[in-house]
Order: C-alpha cells, then structure tokens, then sequence
C-alpha cells in the first residue's frame, strides 16, 4: 500500500469525523435552539471577545495563533492514539455546526456561506489534515507498543508534514479570515 493511500485514507477518516461533529452540532442547534445559542455565546467569551476588535493585521496574527494551536492539539493528540485527536475533532465539528446554524437562523444561507467560504478553504484542510496526522500519530503509537516501528521517527516525518502544509494553510485562512471575509459579509449584509 502506498504512502498516498495512506494519508489520503487518514485525510477521508478526519474529515468524516469532521463532518459528523459539524452535523451533530447544527441538528442539536437547529432542535435546540439554546443549545446554538450556548455556544455561540461560550465562543464569542473564550474567541471572538478576545480577537475581533483588532485591526486586520493584529486580528489575522490572532487567528493564525488560535488556529495553529488548535491544529497542533489535533496533530499532538494522536500521541495518545489518535483518541484525542477524535475528541478535538468531533468538538470542534459540533461547535462549528452549532454556531453555523445560529448564523444561518439570525442571516440565512448568503451570510452563512460568506461567513465560512473565503477561509475556510483553506482552514477547513488544515484541520482535517491536522486530524488525519493525528490518527497516523496515533496509528505509530500502536506499532511501537507492537514493535512494528519506531514512533519518534514518524512523529518527525509527521512533523515535517504538519509544518510544510498546515502551518501554510493557517496562515493564508487567517490573513483571509480578516481581510476579505468581513469585505465580503459586508457585501451580502
């Protein structure tokens, strides 16, 4: 099996796992409407209230670090075999979904889109390959413990990956994130 297919198996797994959280989240939201709105209140508290009155430049290298941080945490979590990894996931999906679909109610479906698209082309990739290094992360872990091979050397082989294409990745969603998303939610609000 090649090294590809490998990663690209991670990459569907992450993203299902993703997907899942983000549809769990919106349900609950869409059911429950306080559920939405608990948590579009806990992220304006803990993110938003911390970052958005910054101008853009100050504002993108906020989001750039909450981001990385959050995408570190997915990579590292694998080290505790990939169950982390799958926690942050799924929480993150349920938070996103949730607050999406507040949005969604309070805006409709042209300021939801144009809350998310323009970065989230790209932030969306980086967590999810975040995740699917994680679970490769946490894959090594067993087979060190199997005697398979050697989990250091694949957590800096992963490594490698984490900082040739998410850290790239997080960086062009935040200057996005706050530069052109609030340009084109203007437009449509």
């Amino acid at each position: 099996m090649s090294e590809t297919f490998k990663i690209s198996h991670y990459l569907a797994i992450s993203g299902i796992i993703l997907i899942a959280g983000f549809a769990a989240g919106f349900v609950l939201s869409y059911f429950d409407p306080a559920f939405g709105e608990s948590l579009v209140n806990l992220f304006q508290e803990m993110v938003a209230g911390q970052i958005m009155g910054d101008d853009p430049p100050m504002l993108a290298l906020q989001l750039f670090l909450n981001n990385l941080e959050a995408c570190v945490v997915i990579f590292i979590g694998g080290a505790f075999f990939g169950f982390i990894s799958v926690a942050i996931l799924m929480l993150n999906g349920v938070i996103i979904g949730a607050v999406l679909e507040v949005v969604r109610k309070e805006a409709g479906y042209i300021a939801l889109f144009a809350a998310i698209v323009p970065h989230g082309i790209f932030e969306l990739p980086a967590v999810i390959a975040s995740g699917a290094l994680g679970l490769m992360m946490g894959r090594a872990v067993k087979n060190e413990l199997s005697g398979i091979s050697d989990a250091s050397f694949e957590a800096w082989r992963l490594g490698g990956y984490f900082v040739k294409y998410i850290i790239p990745f997080v960086a062009i969603a935040a200057v996005i994130e706050a530069f052109i998303t609030p340009a084109v939610l203007q437009l449509v609000t």
